[in-house]
């Protein structure tokens, strides 16, 4: 075997094994055909009232995720320091810190199911990421963007004071909280049904019915919605783009909508394994402060078509 030859298959191998690594960050996307549909919900069985009142919205063709983001995908990604300067004085580049003697005496039926010596079940690959704030979100979502060569969509403009989104990029982002929902509700395919893929909740959701309270369990376990996207409702909350206001509805745009008047709070959508059923409704909305965090509040990403 000649040198030559020998080097024309150390760089093949080489090449085969890095798209191999870039294959393994790039998640699987669902095409989303664009629509109108009736968004919100006037008969919520939660207590607020801000999933009301029901309006017609046409979106445009979007792609989304067909799971959230893993631990292993964003482990990839806290382990790369490129991202370490990122939007750096909204957070810290490392893994979300488990769960101190604080949170576990505030969530006492939780703790119940970790006995003495047992611990948190920590960061496992096939898990749903969560502990992650809007800004983790939109860092991680410019980071994998650039992995791929395309756009980022976030960028900090230090006149409007904070993080806004170009939604005429390619890149990844948050979904808006209209492409959630309808995303949720399965596009033009939907048939209407009360949780991301059926009536029954049992079906297509992890919640605090059936989680017993000892975290998420693995993304994709349970049944996919009519468009073939898991785990919508439950699992783990998921970050949206839009600012959260409880009376947005009633000025939403008819075409396109995102809240992009700055209230201090961002969107969270589909409920989780540690909340009650009735959050995971396909219509329900949360609201936290973009800097908060929980151990059920994770993410999914978009892009444009």
């Amino acid at each position: 075997m000649n040198t030559n030859f020998k080097i024309t298959v150390l760089i093949t191998i080489f090449l085969l094994s890095t798209s191999l690594l870039f294959s393994q960050k790039k998640p699987a996307m669902i095409d989303v055909k664009g629509g109108s549909f009736q968004m919100g919900n006037s008969n919520t069985t939660t207590d607020n009232k801000d999933e009301e009142p029901v309006h017609t919205v046409k979106l445009t063709s979007f792609q989304i995720c067909k799971y959230e983001v893993s631990v292993a995908e964003y482990q990839l990604f806290i382990n790369d320091n490129s991202a370490a300067d990122e939007f750096k004085e909204y957070r810290e580049h490392k893994m979300p810190s488990p769960p101190n003697e604080t949170w576990w005496e505030g969530h006492p039926d939780t703790k119940a199911h970790y006995p003495v010596g047992n611990t948190w079940w920590g960061w496992q690959d096939n898990n749903p990421m969560q502990h992650v704030t809007w800004y983790d979100a939109v860092t991680y979502c410019n980071w994998l963007s650039s992995e791929h060569g395309y756009d980022k969509c976030y960028y900090y403009d230090e006149n409007e004071g904070g993080i806004l989104c170009d939604y005429s990029k390619n890149g990844y982002r948050l979904p808006t909280e209209a492409e959630w929902e309808y995303a949720a509700k399965g596009g033009n395919e939907s048939k209407g049904y009360k949780y991301s893929g059926s009536n029954f909740i049992m079906d297509v959701c992890w919640h605090d019915g059936n989680s017993q309270l000892k975290g998420p369990p693995v993304i994709g376990t349970k049944d996919h919605n009519e468009l073939g996207i898991y785990d919508m409702s439950g699992s783990v909350w998921e970050w949206c783009n839009d600012f959260y206001s409880p009376i947005y509805y009633k000025n939403s745009a008819a075409k396109d909508p995102v809240n992009k008047v700055s209230t201090g709070f961002r969107v969270l959508r589909g409920g989780s394994w540690h909340y009650r059923e009735e959050y995971a409704t396909i219509t329900s909305r949360d609201g936290p402060k973009p800097g908060y965090t929980n151990f059920n509040y994770g993410f999914r990403l978009v892009r444009r078509k």
